[in-house]
């Protein structure tokens, strides 16, 4: 099977549609008056799961570039992030920080922050996703969004990530092609799980 290589053309559009991201997700966030500064819940501890090839080859080609004492750093993370998830009690959300942070104090930020899957960049305001039946999905946002949406006593709208997931979707496609992506399993994996799984076998 051929190597895709890491400049791989959709890995560069990749890279314009988290721009966009970025931009929708500002917007609503100032919408809201949502910030993350103090926050104590902090998303880095969350548990996310991320689903594309893609998105897990642009992470793993910003993950080699680092210096290599870094690296070992955050395989040494990763792997204390899977050894408390795996003994954590059925139902069990451990608060561990992802792997992939640095830490300034009591704050947490994400150490390839630019490389950072959609999952965690939509992450916190309200957003909704129509189904391909036409049915909407609703997700609230963070705790404090759903704090500042009471305190304001008015209904936002929520970011539509039906485009941008849309959009992913058709760049997974271009980066595997039909009859690859038809064979591949299912990506359902954790930050930790794609570092130490190394670049996806495609």
């Amino acid at each position: 099977m051929k190597k895709i290589p890491f400049k791989h053309a959709a890995l560069r559009k990749l890279a314009d549609l988290y721009a966009r991201m970025d931009e929708a997700y500002a917007a609503s966030a100032a919408a809201l008056g949502l910030t993350c500064e103090g926050c104590r819940d902090n998303c880095c501890e969350s548990l996310f799961r991320h689903h594309t090839y893609l998105e897990w080859l642009d992470l793993h080609a910003a993950f080699a570039a680092l210096p290599e004492a870094r690296r070992k750093d955050i395989l040494a993370a990763a792997e204390e992030w899977l050894r408390i998830h795996r003994g954590a009690l059925p139902g069990a959300r451990p608060r561990v920080p992802c792997p992939l942070v640095l830490r300034e104090g009591d704050q947490l930020s994400c150490g390839l922050y630019a490389h950072r899957p959609m999952i965690c960049r939509l992450h916190g305001v309200p957003t909704l996703l129509v189904r391909p039946d036409g049915k909407q999905a609703a997700f609230p946002g963070c705790g404090r969004a759903q704090e500042l949406g009471k305190a304001g006593g008015a209904t936002l709208k929520a970011l539509d990530r039906t485009p941008v997931l849309s959009e992913l979707a058709l760049l997974e496609m271009e980066l595997l092609g039909r009859e690859r992506m038809a064979r591949l399993p299912r990506v359902d994996l954790s930050i930790a799980e794609m570092l130490l799984m190394g670049a996806p076998k495609i």
